[in-house]
């Protein structure tokens, strides 16, 4: 703990001084250091500069042993795994991996500096897409960050790093399906097949697809026509039930009474699978079990969708239907808090800055409303 006193100047005026010990010197001695100014604070600040330069000069010969690979492990294990989601984890994993050790992983700290990691940022830029580069930016800038804070290189050099600027896209930011693909699916599957019901849920409700497959049946109220999202599954590391993505996506769904009858469809179906399957029979607990009750894999629904649809030549990735389901609601003029709500979002704002005035079709329907404001205002008698 800092000791401070007060000292008078020959002119009168007064001084702080506060030290504090920080070892021994080699007779055994105690060691300190100090600091000054006109108040106190200012000498404590002054002490605390003083003992981040002298803690830094510390780490002179871990520097010259460590890399940014060692540097990596040393942020996943004290500040990424325990603290933030499964997939998050996995996807700066895979970042990590794919985009930064084989090209800077082998470096030792010493050699770290803004030149070097500026010529990869720029390098890397024009090899991957933006979306990519925005996670190697969290994942190097938080690793150099932590290197900073805990003293092992002296100073950040990803403070003064020059981002490429992307060109932004005057259309949709995001992935809409195309309409003959929608129109297709459900004509590849069957109405007792988990890719079919698993589909429409995503149609009518825009849930998430970790969302829907965790689905239970007792979160569905056949007679209030609602369905409440409580849980979502993950794959890593095994087929599991985790959290929802965030608190605000326990949420509550309002449904019509087409996927109601779907639903109901459905369940009656997977009742008679569990009379022909007897013991075997694995409690057909989810809404988009298998014909035996199990639990399907949504990596599983969203592969064989694409497999059905391969001779037709169309792509098709499950989360575009959220996006769908978002367009198309404020596009029917669903007021924007019930979309943000239905879709689980932290916030309207980010449902706004997402969804409003980004497709065509709205930008139409502004005019032609606006147009008829006008002719009623100056006709008016």
């Amino acid at each position: 703990m800092a000791k401070a006193r007060k000292i008078k100047k020959k002119n009168g005026k007064h001084t702080y001084e506060v030290y504090e010990i920080i070892g021994k010197t080699e007779n055994g001695n105690p060691k300190r250091l100090y600091g000054y100014g006109d108040t106190l604070k200012e000498a404590k600040a002054d002490l605390k500069i003083k003992i981040d330069a002298y803690r830094r000069q510390g780490f002179q010969n871990l520097q010259q042993k460590m890399t940014v690979n060692e540097l990596y492990d040393y942020w996943m294990e004290n500040e990424v795994i325990g603290n933030l989601k499964e997939n998050t984890i996995k996807g700066y994993q895979n970042c990590y991996k794919n985009h930064i050790k084989t090209s800077i992983g082998h470096m030792f700290l010493k050699d770290v500096n803004v030149m070097n990691i500026q010529n990869f940022i720029t390098k890397r830029s024009s090899e991957i897409s933006e979306h990519l580069m925005k996670n190697v930016h969290i994942v190097l800038g938080q690793m150099l960050r932590l290197a900073f804070d805990q003293g092992f290189i002296p100073n950040n050099p990803y403070l003064y790093i020059r981002k490429k600027k992307y060109k932004k896209d005057k259309g949709l930011d995001y992935e809409l399906p195309d309409n003959e693909t929608l129109k297709l699916i459900p004509t590849l599957f069957n109405p007792i097949d988990p890719e079919y019901i698993s589909f429409y849920i995503a149609l009518y409700t825009g849930a998430r697809a970790s969302e829907i497959f965790g689905l239970k049946w007792t979160d569905i109220d056949f007679k209030a026509h609602t369905i409440s999202i409580e849980r979502q599954i993950n794959e890593i590391g095994g087929i599991h039930e985790t959290d929802t993505k965030t608190p605000t996506s326990v949420r509550k769904i309002k449904v019509s009474g087409n996927l109601i009858k779907m639903l109901e469809n459905y369940k009656e179906n997977l009742n008679k699978f569990a009379e022909l399957y007897g013991d075997a029979f694995c409690g057909g607990e989810y809404v988009c079990s298998t014909p035996k009750g199990e639990l399907m894999r949504p990596s599983y629904v969203r592969r064989n969708i694409q497999k059905k649809l391969k001779p037709y030549n169309k792509e098709f990735r499950f989360h575009t239907l959220r996006h769908f389901y978002a367009t198309k609601a404020l596009e029917a003029g669903t007021n924007i808090k019930v979309v943000s709500n239905r879709l689980g979002h932290a916030s309207v704002q980010v449902t706004l800055d997402r969804y409003v005035t980004m497709t065509q079709e709205m930008e139409d329907e502004a005019v032609d409303i606006f147009d008829t404001v006008l002719d009623n205002f100056f006709n008016q008698q």
